[in-house]
């Protein structure tokens, strides 16, 4: 009886301890799950940490201006340069430079292209210290453009060469930044609608005014008359009246008097009629580019003095476009051996004739130019380009190289 009390008693005793043992492995691989578990929740974490972002451009900068955001950022060394080329339709109608000793602006370069600011560091435009860890502007260049914006550039010194922005593209829609400072109340269209006040502005010695230089030599000086004292000191001469003002560009044939001036302007108009007569003599279209093409018609040369190049705008979009005020634009255009070009230079037109003022080109329309313009002195690698743009691609126009200079 007692063995058998025995036994009973250590067969109680065994299970107890075999359940606990159960028990024990059971937490241990809980804890281990939920260990496991820890480790993939907390390593995604560290991998997207957020990168810091530039302070300011190095190397070859794109920058696309929107809206008010204007101020550009950008890196110069020592012994380096930047050249800011603009859109095509846009341009600077005035430069502020800062302190000279900080950074100049190439007026020489500037005066040769109007489309392309150069800026060079001066003499103490120094790199920061090697430990200095914030970074700081050092000098300043304001440019303001014939629409009416207005670009602040930044350079940071640096000390690397190789972090020098050589080239800083800037992209905007002239339209939208016309359109907004129309509605802030701002004038726009300096190199039009406000020149008279900006030529009193330009007065200032630490302002670059882009001005063609040939505009200002042809217009006379106007003084203003005092106030006669006595009805007797009033001067016997007739009163002079201002012509009211429109969009149609006036004629510079200042080599013709009066009367030829106006039979050469009604030739050109006649030649532009007979043209849109014959749409079949237009054969030869330029490459597309955001729904237009160019072609162009060679005529007779009317004048020595003067060249003539007859353009028609094909829009091949499904809708109909504006073409910009500045169109049709013409440079004289530089390339190298390969074809690419190096160098532009503007060039005015002394008269043009246009099919539509409103500037409107209906789907699948076509519309008409007769510029007239006094060809230049053209070298082995240069040749005369005319570009046409829409408001919906301002920064993109369609081009064409007028052949034999558009006689």
């Amino acid at each position: 009886m007692r063995i058998l009390r025995t036994l009973f008693l250590l067969l109680s005793v065994s299970s107890v301890l075999y359940a606990q043992q159960t028990a024990s492995v059971a937490t241990k691989h809980t804890r281990c799950r939920t260990c496991a578990r820890r480790i993939v929740k907390t390593a995604p974490v560290s991998a997207t940490a957020p990168q810091p972002l530039p302070e300011f451009f190095i190397g070859e900068a794109k920058v696309d201006l929107v809206k008010d955001q204007t101020v550009v950022r950008l890196a110069m060394a020592q012994h380096g340069s930047v050249l800011i080329e603009l859109p095509a339709n846009d341009g600077p109608r005035y430069i502020i430079p800062g302190d000279p000793e900080m950074a100049t602006v190439d007026q020489k370069a500037l005066e040769r292209n109007k489309k392309a600011i150069i800026v060079r560091p001066g003499t103490q435009f120094l790199p920061p210290p090697r430990n200095g860890k914030a970074r700081t502007p050092a000098a300043t260049v304001t440019a303001q453009m014939r629409s009416g914006l207005v670009v602040t550039f930044l350079f940071y010194p640096v000390e690397d060469l190789a972090q020098n922005v050589h080239r800083c593209v800037l992209s905007y829609n002239r339209d939208e930044v016309v359109a907004r400072r129309r509605a802030a109340g701002l004038p726009v269209n300096l190199d039009i609608e406000n020149k008279g006040e900006m030529t009193v502005q330009s007065a200032a010695p630490t302002t670059i005014s882009i001005e063609n230089t040939s505009d200002n030599e042809k217009k006379p000086a106007v003084i203003a008359p005092t106030p006669p004292s006595s009805p007797s000191d009033i001067p016997k001469t007739p009163k002079v009246i201002e012509e009211p003002k429109n969009n149609r560009p006036q004629s510079d044939f200042d080599h013709l008097d009066r009367n030829k001036e106006s039979k050469t302007i009604a030739s050109i108009h006649d030649t532009l009629q007979q043209a849109m007569k014959r749409p079949q003599q237009f054969k030869r279209w330029s490459r597309l580019s955001h729904g237009l093409r160019l072609s162009q018609l060679s005529v007779p040369v009317i004048d020595q003095a003067f060249s003539l190049a007859i353009i028609a705008v094909k829009n091949t979009t499904s809708d109909a476009v504006t073409v910009t005020a500045t169109s049709p634009d013409l440079v004289v255009e530089m390339v190298n051996d390969k074809g690419r070009p190096v160098n532009i230079e503007s060039l005015k037109y002394t008269h043009l004739e246009l099919s539509d003022p409103t500037r409107k080109i209906q789907s699948g329309g076509v519309a008409y130019y007769a510029v007239a313009y006094k060809p230049p002195v053209l070298g082995a690698n240069q040749r005369i380009k005319l570009s046409v743009a829409h408001s919906n691609a301002a920064d993109e126009p369609a081009s064409i190289i007028l052949s034999n200079n558009g006689k």
